[in-house]
């Protein structure tokens, strides 16, 4: 690779971790709006699944336009990357957290 490829899959890169980290903030500020809602209200447990659903999808997709947003090629590569990025972060944080035991 010449150094304009390199510098280019440089900042390709950096925006796939800056759009991954968006996504994830996001969830994380959007579940405590939906906390702080399900808690003051009488909503039924009937929804939760559905609103996690519902704010996964919206922040990989604020994530995945972030990303590509400056980019002229492979954006849907890209924006893939950000989702996958996404699902593996999620899934480390939540079998660290997780109190269940495997055997």
């Amino acid at each position: 690779m010449n150094s304009i490829n390199e510098n280019e899959f440089v900042k390709n890169i950096i925006r796939i971790i800056k759009g991954s980290i968006i996504s994830i903030i996001l969830t994380l500020l959007l579940l405590l709006i939906f906390a702080i809602i399900l808690t003051n209200t009488s909503l039924g447990e009937n929804i939760i699944n559905p609103v996690i659903i519902v704010i996964s999808v919206i922040s990989i997709l604020i994530g995945s336009s972030i990303s590509t947003l400056k980019i002229s090629k492979n954006g849907l590569l890209n924006g893939g990357l950000v989702g996958i990025i996404y699902i593996l972060t999620i899934y480390l944080l939540s079998s660290i957290t997780s109190k269940r035991v495997w055997y």
